[in-house]
């Protein structure tokens, strides 16, 4: 659909005729021809007066039949100039204006009419049809000079040349005139048409956007839900092998009666230990669910030396670091904290991979402690730091949703902790406003930082 904005040109589109059936219009319409009626009732009273003064009151009969047929030229123009604004563009519209045009240079009385009529064609914006009704009256205002003339006494050349283009500026007027507002008029009319259209757009745009933002939203929930419900998968199987463990040393004092102090106390402070922290993962499985899907191996602290053997099997320049603990050390942790730090560890090796291939990996598992303001230690946490060199060059890789991140910060958080990721730029403080892998610079690096209390 092409907009009235594209079309203003010299030949555009024309104003709208107004709507007959409101009551306003036909007042603006009774008033244009009651206001040519008598303007051109004044201006032929000025005629006829010139003529009595110049035949002495005693004017020829053929100057008498002259003014009355313009006497009747001119009401039939004021009478018919008001409601010819109701004729909608066109050839009728186009025939009458210009009639009325024509009968104004030969009608005195019909002046303020053929001014108002020439107004009317001008708002047509065809420059063509302009000239020509411009050039038609300077034409008829020579032949009425010339006329006159026959009548009167002869007309001086100069005068007649005068008055025609005198004639023709007149008329250039009106017609100028309702050009220039007819293309301010729809100029104005396509500007609204544009601002309605834009706002419609914006509409348009900001549906879109919050239909984005909940899909997104949905995502992102769904994807803390699955989270939440393969952390409860790996919670349950954790708490199965501890509550197996005091099962089979519960089992054992019970059938053993022979069993020597030392030994039953061993076995007790096992059950003691277990029973403890079943407790504990009990707490934070309540907090989930359940699937029924079939259940994949529960991973271990050797898990996360094998997920490195493997990522650098793959080609992957992948660095595994301790910092303050080790892996035995690290063993003796809840199941839940060495689990979580594998599905990290897994979910920083596939990103880097998939964003910066061929680029190292420098992973760093540390024992912190947190500090009050006093500098005590107030709770130690288990921290995992990974960073990979951001590539120099733009790498072409699947579109990333972030759920990978979001997935592991919800574990993260589950287990008490958190997570955060982002550019670090050379000499600058690292900003994680970010958090997509998408946007990359030529240099730095794209770290990721998750911690759980120890």
């Amino acid at each position: 659909m092409t907009s009235p904005a594209t079309t203003l040109d010299a030949a555009g589109p024309a104003l709208p005729a107004p709507s007959p059936r409101r009551l306003r219009p036909w007042l603006v319409a009774a008033a244009q021809s009651a206001a040519c009626l008598l303007l051109g009732a004044l201006t032929w009273t000025f005629s006829f007066g010139d003529a009595l003064l110049q035949y002495n009151d005693d004017p020829p009969p053929i100057v008498l039949a002259f003014h009355g047929i313009d006497l009747l030229l001119g009401l039939g123009a004021a009478l018919v100039i008001g409601p010819s604004r109701f004729l909608p563009p066109g050839r009728a519209h186009t025939a009458v204006h210009v009639l009325l045009a024509l009968v104004a240079a030969l009608s005195v009385w019909a002046l303020p009419a053929g001014m108002l009529a020439l107004y009317r064609i001008g708002t047509r914006r065809r420059l063509g049809l302009s000239i020509a009704v411009a050039l038609a009256m300077a034409v008829l205002a020579a032949a009425g000079l010339w006329l006159d003339a026959a009548l009167r006494a002869p007309t001086p050349a100069v005068i007649v040349v005068v008055a025609v283009l005198v004639t023709a500026l007149l008329a250039a007027l009106p017609l100028l005139l309702g050009h220039v507002l007819a293309t301010r008029a729809l100029l104005m009319t396509a500007l609204r048409e544009r601002a309605a259209s834009a706002e419609r757009e914006a509409q348009a745009l900001e549906g879109e956007r919050e239909a984005l933002v909940r899909e997104r939203t949905a995502d992102a929930a769904r994807v803390r839900a699955e989270e939440r419900t393969a952390l409860a998968r790996d919670m349950h199987d954790s708490i199965s092998h501890h509550l197996a463990t005091i099962a089979m040393h519960a089992g054992a004092m019970a059938y053993r009666d022979d069993l020597p102090p030392e030994q039953v106390r061993r076995a007790a402070q096992t059950v003691r230990d277990a029973a403890q922290q079943a407790n504990r993962e009990l707490r934070t499985v309540l907090t989930t669910l359940r699937t029924t899907d079939a259940d994949a191996p529960l991973a271990t602290v050797p898990s996360l030396a094998a997920l490195v053997e493997r990522c650098r099997e793959e080609g992957q320049d992948v660095t595994l670091t301790w910092e303050g603990t080790d892996a035995e050390e690290l063993a003796g942790r809840p199941r839940t904290t060495v689990v979580a730090l594998v599905r990290i560890l897994a979910e920083v090796a596939a990103n880097a991979a998939k964003h910066a291939p061929g680029l190292p990996l420098e992973v760093r598992i540390a024992r912190e402690g947190e500090r009050t303001s006093e500098g005590h230690d107030s709770k130690d946490r288990v921290v995992l730091r990974a960073r990979s060199p951001l590539p120099s060059e733009p790498v072409i890789a699947p579109t990333s949703t972030g759920h990978g991140l979001q997935g592991l910060q919800e574990r993260a958080r589950l287990l008490g902790g958190d997570a955060r990721w982002g550019r670090r730029v050379p000499a600058r403080e690292r900003t994680t406003e970010d958090r997509t892998t998408e946007d990359r610079t030529t240099e730095g690096f794209f770290e990721v930082e998750a911690w759980m209390p120890w």
